[in-house]
């Protein structure tokens, strides 16, 4: 009985404290104590726009607290109400994972308003559902970039390789944000058909689509990468070459070794010092000398690196 006068007390609260503060930290609390009583009091506090849009986020994660007894009235409002409400909606219903939400957000994604698109993709991610994959790969087309990059990361999330080929043509996107974010969703979903598109990538003047790549590269898995990885150590971006010379010690095939020795003399310190951890991981004899004399370099992480990996080369 106590805590029924407890969340009728709360709902009160939310409908008619006059300071905001209070109203959000009653939804707040509606939230945790996750009584279905409070739903339809916490959709009509997504309207309530005091404090910065504090009670509405309050309301948002008490929704997404709530559950599944929340998502029949979040999905009624998505076609109804003010711009801000209906994106209050659709991020409490990705935030929850709403499965049921699934088929009323992709009809969502031909909203007229591209933030309503937006924050769909953005739930459509958060839910990871199959059926959501045709819906956003038809996203990739959409006239706003912003959706756009957000409909590939979406993709990426669920990892469904039926998306692979949209995701290979998008690559060559307008947006050089939208190309960045489909080079890092094929290397998540890691199907073979994206190598060799992912290998002519770093033949791109974008130091940061190139750099994207070289990860995604190594994500992929494949013997195929090795050689296309080993020319980036001689990329002309420096930070294409340190993030290079990092993977190829993960990966940790010996035919990067002499490459890498040769990076011990780059002239960019960052580059040095990964190349000394990569050899060391890669644990080849060969690295031995270089190693010993990269002990002498002005860096002091390279040194530091080089004598570690020297310890690791004897084990």
């Amino acid at each position: 009985m106590e805590e029924e006068k407890d969340v009728e007390s709360l709902i009160k609260a939310l409908k008619n404290e006059k300071d905001w503060k209070a109203r959000a930290e009653a939804a707040e609390t509606l939230g945790e104590m996750r009584d279905a009583r409070a739903v339809e009091p916490l959709i009509q506090a997504l309207e309530d726009k005091e404090g910065g849009g504090k009670v509405r986020e309050a309301a948002i994660e008490a929704l997404a607290a709530l559950g599944e007894p929340a998502a029949g009235p979040l999905i009624k409002i998505l076609n109804d109400g003010d711009p801000e409400t209906r994106a209050a909606a659709v991020e409490t219903l990705g935030r929850m994972g709403s499965k049921k939400a699934v088929e009323p957000l992709t009809q969502a994604l031909k909203d007229q308003d591209s933030n309503i698109r937006y924050r769909v993709t953005q739930a459509l991610g958060m839910i990871k559902d199959e059926r959501a994959v045709e819906p956003l790969t038809q996203a990739l087309k959409d006239r706003d970039s912003n959706v756009r990059k957000s409909a590939v990361w979406a993709l990426g999330e669920i990892g469904d390789r039926r998306a692979v080929e949209a995701l290979v043509m998008t690559m060559k996107d307008e947006d050089t944000e939208v190309q960045a974010e489909a080079i890092w969703a094929l290397g998540w979903i890691g199907d073979e058909r994206a190598v060799e598109p992912l290998i002519q990538t770093l033949k791109t003047q974008d130091g940061k689509i190139r750099k994207n790549a070289v990860n995604a590269l190594e994500w992929m898995g494949s013997e195929r990468v090795i050689e296309p990885l080993i020319r980036a150590l001689k990329d002309q971006d420096n930070t294409v070459r340190a993030v290079t010379a990092e993977i190829l010690g993960r990966i940790r095939d010996e035919t990067a070794v002499e490459p890498l020795i040769q990076a011990l003399r780059d002239q960019d310190n960052h580059v040095r010092k990964n190349a000394a951890w990569a050899l060391g991981e890669i644990r080849d004899e060969r690295a031995v000398e270089p190693l010993t004399q990269a002990l002498n370099d002005q860096d002091n992480e390279v040194r530091e690196n080089a004598e570690r990996a020297l310890r690791w080369v004897g084990d």
